[in-house]
């Protein structure tokens, strides 16, 4: 959903319309569901498979974003699945399973963008300080850049070993202009979320890289909620009501593409919304981890 003339969001509107009474409201109400999924019992020893489930959920959203038709279940599959490979009930754009396709077990194109968005996300989350230990644990940063173009190699990954995808387009930025406002957005005097709803609509409205441009800013929003501290746990899934609700999700980012202080701050609300219900659904994932039987709600 390129928007080849819109003229990007001045970041001192954004500034201001992340500091009006209703932004700091919503965000508010964020970072309390925040702090209750950060200290939920379930997180205290298994939050390493609360954060692998996490992934999925996020990695299965984003599909569905993209188009994708998905579930969390088949995606859970495909990331069990060695290499990747097809599961032979798991259907394909046009309704074919493995079997209909005469036995071939390379994945169509949008399940292997689903697999590569996974990756991205696993990885992603490996990356992150660990939970609950008793000496705290720092892990190196990594340049921006760098973390930048991993993410894109990874979410292209399984196109370009399935031969969808020419390798030498991966992570290569679509335009230059682009990925330099997503810079200065990560370098902004702005609040964590308020970077993050940033990063997720400028990477959806820009074809910053491609293919799923918006994969990439929604794994970098996670990112900055968990570095700065906002959301510890790594285990919101920030773009689980987006994809229940995609019509929604188009109008709030229109106050994005507007790009005045009235604009921003619905767009801005939205998200902090969205970042409220991808913690229950965390909650839920702790929930039913600690039970010992995860659900496939998203």
């Amino acid at each position: 959903m390129a928007i080849d003339a819109v003229v990007n969001p001045d970041l001192n509107v954004l500034r201001a319309a992340s500091q009006r009474k209703d932004v700091r409201e919503a965000i508010d109400k964020a970072h309390v569901k925040l702090a209750e999924l950060r200290f939920h019992e379930g997180l205290r020893r298994r939050w390493e498979e609360a954060r692998a489930e996490a992934g999925v959920r996020e990695a299965t959203a984003l599909a569905m974003c993209e188009g994708i038709r998905i579930t969390v279940d088949d995606l859970r599959l495909l990331s069990m699945t060695p290499n990747g490979e097809s599961p032979d009930h798991v259907a394909d754009e046009n309704g074919m399973t493995e079997g209909e396709r005469q036995g071939s077990r390379h994945l169509d194109p949008a399940h292997a963008l689903a697999v590569g968005i996974w990756r991205s996300q696993w990885n992603l989350a490996s990356s992150f300080d660990p939970m609950n230990t008793r000496t705290p644990v720092r892990r190196a940063p990594r340049p921006l850049a760098a973390l930048i173009a991993t993410i894109h190699r990874d979410i292209t990954s399984k196109l370009v070993e399935e031969g969808h995808v020419d390798a030498r387009l991966s992570a290569i930025p679509q335009d230059p202009h682009a990925i330099s406002y997503a810079m200065n957005l990560l370098h902004a005097d702005l609040s964590a979320l308020a970077c993050a709803a940033g990063l997720i609509a400028h990477f959806r409205i820009r074809d910053v890289f491609t293919p799923a441009s918006a994969a990439v800013g929604a794994a970098l929003a996670r990112w900055v909620l968990v570095s700065r501290g906002i959301d510890p746990s790594g285990v919101a899934v920030l773009t689980a009501a987006d994809a229940l609700d995609q019509a929604q999700a188009s109008r709030a980012l229109a106050g994005w593409v507007m790009g005045d202080e009235d604009g921003l701050a619905r767009w801005l609300i939205h998200v902090a919304q969205s970042v409220e219900y991808g913690c229950d659904v965390g909650i839920d994932i702790a929930r039913h981890i600690q039970a010992g039987k995860l659900s496939a709600s998203s």
